[in-house]
Parts: C-alpha cells; sequence; structure tokens
C-alpha cells in the first residue's frame, strides 16, 4: 500500500506517517510512505508523475497556499483525507475525493476511523457482481453502502454528560466542564465550579466523544478542556507544567513528544 502525505509542517508529517504505519501494521497491511511534501508547488508535479497511489493525507493549509488548488491542476482518482487545524473547509473537502476530515491534533482514534472507513470504501468499490443491478457503474447494494459509510463522516460530538449525583442524576453541558481526570482506574469529570463526578467511560471512550477544538488530552491521566488553563509553564526535557482551574489533585504534565501538538491546538 502506497500512501502520500502531504504536509508543511515536519514533526507534524513525521507523527502522522507513525500513526499511520502502526495502525497498519496492527492491521497486518505493508505500507511504504513516500518522502511528505510540504507545498502546493511541490505537490503537483510529484502527483502528475505517481499514478500509483493507494491514499494521501492532504494537509489544507500548506506553505503556499490551500491545497485545494492542486486538483485544479491534476485529476486525483485516489482517495484522500484531509487534515487541518480548522473545520471551516469540510464542505469543500467532501466535494473532492475526500473519504475523511481530520481535525488537529490528530491522534490514534481519528486516525483508525479514517483508514477503517478507507478499507470499507475500497470494498464498496471492488468489482461488482454479476447479476446485481447496477447505478452508474456501481450496483445498488454498494451504493447503499456507500451512502451510509460517508454518512457518518461528519463527527457529532457530546454537547452533555448526565452523571450521577448523591440524590439522583444531573446533566452537565460541555462548556461547563474543567477537565477529565482518571485515578485508580476511574474517570473524573470535574466542573468549572469545581464539583467531580464518576463516569462510567474509559478516557479513550471521552477523548473520541469531545470536540477536538475545546478539549485536549495532555497525558493519559487528564483530558482539559482550553478555558481550564490557567498558566504553562516550560518544564525538564522539553516538557510543559499546567496550572488548571480548578486546582488538579495531581501536578499536570504535558510530555516531550505531545509538547508540538499541545502548541499546535492553543495556537489555532
Amino acid at each position: 500500500m502506497k500512501i502520500l502525505i502531504v504536509e508543511d509542517e515536519s514533526r507534524a508529517a513525521r507523527r502522522l506517517e507513525q500513526i499511520v504505519r502502526q495502525a497498519l501494521e496492527k492491521a497486518s497491511v505493508i505500507a511504504e510512505f513516500y518522502e511528505p511534501i510540504d507545498s502546493v508547488a511541490a505537490a503537483i508535479p510529484f502527483l502528475q508523475r505517481t499514478p500509483e497511489l493507494d491514499l494521501v493525507f492532504l494537509d489544507i493549509q500548506l506553505a503556499d497556499g490551500l491545497s485545494f488548488e492542486i486538483f485544479d491542476s491534476v485529476h486525483l482518482p485516489v482517495p484522500v483525507i484531509f487534515t487541518t487545524a480548522f473545520d471551516e473547509y469540510a464542505i469543500r473537502a467532501f466535494q473532492l475525493h475526500s473519504i475523511d476530515y481530520l481535525l488537529k491534533p490528530i491522534d490514534e482514534v481519528q486516525v483508525g476511523r479514517a483508514l477503517d472507513k478507507f478499507f470499507t470504501l475500497r470494498t464498496v468499490f471492488g468489482a461488482p457482481p454479476k447479476g446485481l443491478p447496477v447505478v452508474h457503474g456501481l450496483e445498488t447494494d454498494k451504493l447503499s453502502a456507500l451512502l451510509q459509510t460517508l454518512s457518518s463522516t461528519h463527527q457529532t460530538y457530546k454537547s452533555r454528560f448526565l452523571v450521577p449525583t448523591a440524590h439522583g442524576f444531573t446533566s452537565v453541558p460541555t462548556e461547563e466542564i474543567a477537565y477529565f481526570f482518571s485515578e485508580h482506574k476511574v474517570s473524573w469529570l470535574v466542573g468549572s465550579d469545581g464539583k467531580k463526578y464518576a463516569l462510567d467511560y474509559t478516557m479513550e471512550n471521552l477523548i473520541s466523544m469531545l470536540n477536538p477544538r475545546d478539549f485536549f488530552r495532555v497525558n493519559r491521566q487528564c483530558i482539559t478542556s482550553f478555558q481550564a488553563i490557567q498558566h504553562i509553564t516550560s518544564s525538564f526535557h522539553g516538557k510543559l507544567k499546567l496550572t488548571l482551574l480548578p486546582p488538579a489533585q495531581e501536578e499536570v504534565i504535558v510530555g516531550r513528544e505531545k509538547a508540538p501538538m499541545f502548541k499546535e491546538w492553543l495556537d489555532r
């Protein structure tokens, strides 16, 4: 499987390649990655002479313009997974060959879902069995499967969480959530008012439910909202120390490898 990453930030390109490579290895798929490309000007001639690609990860905002400009010069009959720090280009992306639209900072869960969609669509577009009705080259059974797959592309996120209290339950809107943390294998929601509630979700479940524009998983034990971050201090070996409000019980550290993605998330 031959994959191209078009991304103007070298660290982001390397990180994305690492995540994709690990996901494909788990699926027993051998992947060959071309050297990342960082601009529209470089992508056009490469794509014109390299028709044998299987999949392209395409950052929307490149060093010299929007990657949509590539499609003005190149007919690209290859599935594309767009990546971007902004959600304003979603409609335009899906008018092209896009099978998914990943908002930065990109994580393993996002990539895994996008690759699942890619393999599903590749199956959908396989050779049609004899005897099935065909609609513009795609039999109706496969067309239905394709529409079902594409309908799941627009990710919806939770707007509130139902949590237990001493007298029953209450519903906490996401805009009133400061952060989540994990302690002794139990996940807790901490509201902006300082109240804390136990949840039945794992941290992996939670991060997939939350809008990545508002929440970031800073480490294995903590997912913070943007509004809860009061102060950021440089720590040893490229790490970052966060001061949250309400105050966290334990020290909140962003590791060296995750620090660049965290800074990118803050700088949207």
